[in-house]
């Protein structure tokens, strides 16, 4: 289907060309969403808007069940934000970051005194309203950072009669550090410290205003995590390719989200981590600790020695096959003396 619509359907190719693109598209399945010879909606789609998008976006039926909801995602009119084919951006947006908003809402008196005269049309709308529905009035996201729910934007920033008014009163691990020193300012000492000794890197993780989840995290532990450590995060190089390790488990079962004592911000050492969980495989093991060293690097055996901590293409999350290959690896006389 991709190439013979494209034979008809040129500007499909430039939509290729974009940036970011939809999934289907990228992979030729315009019949994923258009029927072939005609239909009941325009653009030949299958279903309407919204219905359409939630064939494969399933996160848009709990949306649909909320009480405060956008106008165009109501309405079902989800193209008004959103190319179906290819963007610039990131979220296939018809323009990039507050730009669409703005295509709907006038920077006029009352939208500025309604966000205490700050020029948030240069800002990020969706860091505080959700674009789509919410619980509370405004499509405010559910937590609200105390400084922003007050109203009191002088706490951190700089102000609106400034040149620079979202410029924040001193580096982001000071100003953090002021409320939450012991998230904050204790773990840059630590010796391997998650948050940036540089002053910033708060931000990167936490959204300062507004979030939908716990610490106000800018996205679920799984997503924030590896819009970062993927690939590099997993044994294979690609986290979640093949098995997900604890079928969702969250980040921060294993690791210190701010910083730690241990390499890879583990919370306790690796073999007595790894217990926490597996505790019936350490009744009879293979030797671990200082005292057995592995013969490929020379590091202490442990569990990460045969298993991968994140994914494997394996069972067990071996780094090699449990048949025959990964013993071999480092017991070379089990192979007949082969190398």
């Amino acid at each position: 289907p991709g190439p013979l619509c494209a034979a008809c359907h040129p500007e499909l190719e430039l939509e290729l060309q974009r940036p970011v693109t939809h999934q289907p598209v990228r992979e030729g399945k315009c019949v994923a969403c258009h029927l072939p010879h005609g239909g009941d909606h325009r653009a030949l789609l299958l279903k309407p808007g919204r219905e359409l998008c939630l064939e494969c976006h399933q996160e848009v039926g709990g949306w649909s069940k909320k009480p405060v909801q956008h106008k165009p995602f109501a309405d079902g009119r989800c193209f008004e934000c959103h190319e179906p084919h290819g963007a610039e951006g990131e979220g296939l947006l018809t323009t990039p970051g507050a730009n669409v908003c703005l295509t709907c809402h006038e920077t006029d008196a009352r939208y500025r005194a309604a966000h205490k005269g700050y020029p948030v049309e240069r800002a990020a709308c969706q860091q505080c309203h959700d674009p789509h529905a919410s619980e509370r009035p405004g499509l405010f996201r559910q937590k609200l950072h105390s400084p922003f729910s007050d109203g009191d934007c002088a706490v951190c920033h700089v102000g609106s009669g400034s040149e620079e008014p979202f410029a924040t009163l001193m580096p982001e691990d000071q100003l953090c550090g002021a409320c939450h020193e012991e998230e904050v300012l204790a773990s840059i000492n630590l010796p391997f410290p998650h948050v940036s000794p540089g002053g910033n890197g708060c931000t990167t993780c936490h959204n300062p205003h507004t979030a939908d989840g716990a610490g106000l995290l800018q996205d679920d532990q799984h997503g924030l995590c590896l819009s970062c450590h993927d690939p590099g995060g997993s044994s294979s190089g690609e986290a979640g390719r093949y098995f997900t390790h604890g079928d969702g488990l969250d980040c921060s079962t294993c690791h210190a989200p701010h910083g730690g004592e241990r390499p890879l911000l583990f919370t306790s050492e690796t073999v007595l981590l790894c217990a926490e969980c597996h505790e019936h495989q350490h009744g009879i093991t293979h030797p671990l600790g200082e005292g057995t060293r592995d013969p490929r690097n020379g590091t202490a055996m442990d569990c990460l020695s045969c298993h991968g901590m994140h994914d494997s293409p394996h069972p067990f999350y071996l780094h090699r096959s449990g048949d025959r290959d990964l013993c071999v690896s480092c017991h070379k006389d089990l192979a007949g003396g082969r190398k």
